[in-house]
């Protein structure tokens, strides 16, 4: 592991800390279950540390929001959401992406006791290739 590369246990940690506002501010408000703000924190970890990005409120805010309310939908057993042609479109080539929101949310479901749709995992892919592509932007 490179000396300046957090481990696991404390990536977690900043990531929940970078959101703690964000994420206090939707499970206060109802937005969010308590299960699906600490699975939003996991998958997020898990998620920047497979792919090396840094999220922060800046490059991350709608992710992070999606997410927890994406698992807050399914946490509830909420209809299943229709995902657009255009998000379709949008992930075709984001192969690296969508596996890596497949076997995150495939984490989460085990957890959820409810399997993450696939209309959810394209939006998710969406939230996540913006992410990327301004990680790759700012030469981070």
């Amino acid at each position: 592991m490179a000396e300046n590369q957090p481990t696991d246990e404390q990536l977690r940690a900043q990531l929940a800390d970078e959101f703690a506002e964000r994420l206090d501010m939707l499970e206060e408000s109802g937005q969010v279950t308590k299960l699906a703000r600490r699975l939003t924190e996991l998958s997020l970890a898990d998620l920047a540390s497979q792919l090396g990005l840094r999220p922060t409120e800046d490059n991350a805010a709608q992710f992070v929001t999606h997410l927890a309310i994406a698992l807050t939908r399914i946490n509830r057993g909420d209809p299943e959401i229709t995902v657009s042609p255009v998000a379709v479109e949008e992930i075709a080539d984001r192969h690296r992406e969508r596996e890596a929101v497949t076997r995150v949310m495939h984490d989460c479901s085990r957890l959820l006791q409810r399997d993450v749709p696939e209309s959810e995992i394209a939006y998710m892919t969406v939230h996540l290739s913006a992410m990327v592509d301004l990680h790759a932007g700012s030469g981070q």
